[in-house]
């Protein structure tokens, strides 16, 4: 361990810099532009694949010859739409999880039935954390925080000066109110599996876990896109279950390719997109605007975000007729 004694560096003085690390920049004025509203720190994470590599795999300093700004500021332009159109996909998937959510279990339960702790399964105590975990709990705070910070939404407004009883609007209309990530505990922490199952099975996925699994990860990709940072060749820390499917109605990797499927990086979690998209919009042009973007920036290397060597001629990513 060491003290940290790196001194905060003009913009004039990152140009220099990364010149001398053997950066080409042909134009000052447009890369102190970009700088002044990118930070140096931000972008270094896209002049990582351009480094030069040693001997032991460890990245030096020095850009591979040849490097020019225009490389990496093109790079993190194919991140920042790569996370706009992850996003708009994860958005339509969240839109239909919840109307799934709250069609399903009001038509089994009322509709009120977030606020009946029963079909939820009971509080856990997290030993590793000494935490207890109540998912129904914290349903509860989040729509009472919610009601009470937006009073004056018309319908929230329309409910609370009409009824009193129950104290919280009907689930289509509380549930509104909740993150994606509540949606995912609560289709994770419903009592029975028949509820999980039920909701799975609208997507076209045969097993709960694997689709609790896939919604817990597309969540983080969710706030990945929403925070603005880094997509294209993550390593993702909440990985999804590796799914090997037997429902022929619906297109999906084989289960040699699921098995050697990389679930820590993008490309299987896009493939999960596309499998998704099936049920909630089969006339959905992700994989064309997709395509799209890596014929703008064809320097991109998919290799990094684990496509394997002939994706494109999946039945999964082929353009649909």
């Amino acid at each position: 361990m060491r003290t940290y004694s790196k001194p905060a560096l003009t913009i004039d003085q990152q140009i220099d810099l990364l010149e001398r690390r053997g950066l080409s920049i042909p134009d000052h004025t447009r890369t102190a532009r970009h700088l002044s509203n990118i930070s140096y720190y931000r972008l270094s994470a896209y002049m990582l694949p351009y480094r030069v590599i040693d001997s032991n795999g460890k990245h030096l300093d020095q850009f591979v010859p040849g490097t020019t700004w225009d490389d990496v500021f093109n790079l993190y332009k194919f991140d920042r739409k790569l996370r706009l159109l992850v996003f708009d996909a994860i958005e339509r998937i969240e839109i239909a999880l919840r109307t799934q959510v709250i069609y399903q279990l009001s038509h089994k339960y009322g509709p009120h039935w977030q606020d009946t702790r029963s079909i939820f399964k009971p509080p856990q105590h997290i030993r590793k954390t000494g935490r207890t975990y109540d998912v129904f709990k914290d349903i509860q705070n989040h729509i009472n925080e919610q009601l009470n910070a937006n009073k004056k939404v018309n319908f929230i407004e329309h409910y609370l000066n009409t009824y009193n009883n129950p104290p919280t609007p009907p689930s289509w209309m509380s549930v509104e109110l909740l993150y994606f990530s509540e949606l995912s505990k609560i289709c994770q922490h419903l009592s029975l599996r028949k509820d999980r199952t039920d909701l799975a099975n609208a997507f076209g996925v045969k097993d709960d876990s694997v689709f609790c699994s896939w919604l817990h990860t597309l969540n983080y990709i969710r706030n990945i896109c929403a925070h603005h940072a880094r997509l294209w060749n993550i390593l993702l820390d909440i990985t999804p279950t590796k799914y090997f499917n037997k429902d022929v109605s619906k297109i999906w990797l084989t289960d040699s390719e699921v098995q050697t499927a990389q679930s820590s990086k993008l490309y299987y979690t896009l493939c999960i997109i596309l499998y998704l998209l099936q049920t909630i919009n089969p006339k959905s042009k992700f994989r064309i605007h997709f395509k799209d973007l890596l014929a703008q920036y064809p320097s991109v290397n998919v290799g990094y975000m684990g496509f394997p060597p002939g994706w494109e001629a999946h039945p999964l990513w082929k353009d649909a007729k």
